[in-house]
């Protein structure tokens, strides 16, 4: 098998099948398979599924596993050289695995461990594709300094950035919309870190590949149309409290406590200041 096309569905079966469907009506050059992992829905995900889908192999879940986690276990029931891993909030629109393929066999590219493509809204306005690893000074010049220099904080400090360029290139991290990664990189480095839920596995993963002497890229050609937000939690609160623990998680691992520590009072200082801003703008 070429590769393992691995979506994690938790009650979003329309979404879910638009993209496997988008899976087998775009692939054609190479041999796959879908694998779908539910997160224990409650809605009629899996029997819908199935019905549609009579070839998808379905994992269910009894808990919801996060993001990560549930990927794992699609991962570890996957028998392609390259799992593709493919937000149920995402769609195909052309053969992008026939693309990400050719790209990972080609010699002078086996140091890549992880590519992606240039995520896209369905209007057809770029969205965060890749970023640099966060760090500190991406948080201190958040506080406002870099609108000093705009320009280099977009290109070596930002986390989240969108394509804007015509040609190949490495990056930091991938987003996890659109991981398409080499098996053998999986192996040496290991999985997804499990003490995530939600939100930063896909940086962390990504930095122990850099430690390991693999990149990551991004085919700016290959389109992929990620509807944003669509398959994460509806409470917002919910949503800032997760992504900010995920946050002091990677902080922990990859740059060691003294930079959680730091960085939570940074990004503090930041919400606080952005909370004054925003109340003095709605006065005015």
């Amino acid at each position: 098998m070429d590769v393992s096309v691995i979506i994690v569905n938790y009650n979003t079966t329309e979404l879910t099948g638009q993209s496997v469907a988008s899976v087998y009506a775009n692939t054609r050059e190479n041999t796959f398979e879908v694998i779908v992992v539910d997160n224990a829905s409650t809605d009629d995900s899996i029997m819908a599924l199935a019905l549609q889908f009579p070839h998808l192999r379905l994992i269910r879940n009894s808990e919801n596993k996060g993001f990560g986690r549930a990927n794992n276990v699609g991962i570890a029931a996957s028998t392609g050289k390259y799992v593709f891993l493919l937000n149920s909030d995402a769609y195909l629109v052309s053969d992008a695995i026939s693309a990400f393929y050719q790209f990972m066999e080609s010699a002078a590219n086996a140091n890549i461990a992880c590519c992606g493509g240039a995520l896209v809204s369905q209007d057809g306005s770029q969205q965060i594709s890749y970023g640099n690893f966060p760090s500190l000074a991406e948080a201190i010049s958040s506080l406002g300094l870099k609108y000093l220099y705009p320009s280099y904080f977009t290109k070596n400090l930002s986390s989240g950035q969108k394509v804007s360029f015509a040609r190949l290139f490495t990056v930091d991290y991938v987003s996890g919309a659109d991981m398409f990664v080499r098996r053998s990189a999986l192996e040496k480095c290991g999985l997804f870190d499990e003490d995530f839920f939600l939100y930063f596995e896909e940086t962390e993963l990504s930095f122990r590949f850099r430690r390991h002497g693999y990149r990551c890229a991004i085919l700016p050609e290959v389109q992929i149309v990620h509807i944003g937000g669509a398959s994460g939690p509806a409470d917002s609160r919910r949503i800032n409290r997760v992504y900010k623990a995920s946050r002091n998680i990677y902080f922990k691992k990859c740059h060691g406590i003294s930079a959680v520590y730091i960085s939570r009072i940074l990004y503090a200082i930041h919400d606080s200041l952005y909370y004054i801003y925003s109340k003095v703008k709605k006065r005015r």
